[in-house]
């Protein structure tokens, strides 16, 4: 009986230790918009391999800045273009930089519209056929930003805009019949499906060198998934989404 005993608690003792573990806290990390399709998979992909857990909240990258600067708890944030990380850094001393990619812009419309390129996007709303042209909001979006000097650079003026929070959605208003017409993030217009897709020329905006931040008191988990979102496999990731290389 006591050798039954024994071998029980032998077997059972891996199970109750294994459960004993503390479940590790999960790590905030703050997402530009136009990473929520790319980034999710490749937060899955540490987790399984480092046990880490991680929250993502997505949304504008300069609001998440100011969230940061105002003492958001975030410990790692994927910013879409250096300006904000170095604005970051100036207000948070010892932060760490990283380039991880550079964002593309397209131009999007619906499958039946007749505008075919930017020269098209322009001879329309000259002619009043636009009733909404949608981009982020540049007060706050970088790539708003980059969208309202591609129709600067274009000879386009007088556009009716309508200003998304994010990239992501100025995309939903163009998806959803809310917008003719877009000026939206590559990685997303290519996935939407809905929406005819033309990228635009790089060369028609500033670059938007897309860059992480590592907080000063980021735990080891927050410096491992930006090892992974920096490394070759979630480079690959990037290329694969209609990322550029940083």
């Amino acid at each position: 009986m006591l050798r039954r005993l024994f071998i029980l608690l032998v077997w059972c003792w891996p199970l109750a230790a294994r459960a004993a573990e503390p479940v590790p806290e999960p790590v905030p990390v703050a997402a530009a918009a136009d990473l929520r399709l790319v980034l999710p998979p490749l937060v899955a992909a540490t987790e399984r391999r480092t046990g880490a857990r991680y929250t993502l909240s997505f949304g504008s990258s300069g609001q998440m800045v100011q969230q940061a600067i105002n003492g958001a708890p975030f410990q790692l944030l994927l910013l879409a273009d250096s300006a904000l990380a170095d604005r970051l850094a100036a207000a948070v001393p010892g932060v760490v930089r990283r380039p991880y990619a550079r964002g593309r812009l397209a131009l999007v419309v619906p499958p039946g519209s007749a505008i075919r390129d930017l020269a098209g996007l322009k001879a329309a709303i000259a002619a009043g056929r636009v009733r909404h042209l949608a981009i982020a909001n540049p007060a706050h979006a970088p790539y708003g930003a980059a969208a309202r000097a591609v129709l600067t650079a274009s000879g386009i003026s007088g556009a009716p805009l309508v200003l998304g929070d994010n990239v992501a959605q100025a995309l939903a208003f163009v998806t959803s019949g809310a917008a003719d017409a877009g000026i939206v993030a590559l990685p997303l217009a290519k996935a939407a499906g809905a929406v005819r897709v033309v990228p635009i020329n790089p060369a028609l905006h500033p670059p938007l060198v897309q860059t992480l931040v590592i907080m000063p008191r980021a735990a080891p988990a927050a410096r491992a998934l930006a090892d992974a979102v920096t490394g070759p496999g979630g480079q690959a990731a990037f290329r694969a989404a209609g990322f550029a290389k940083p």
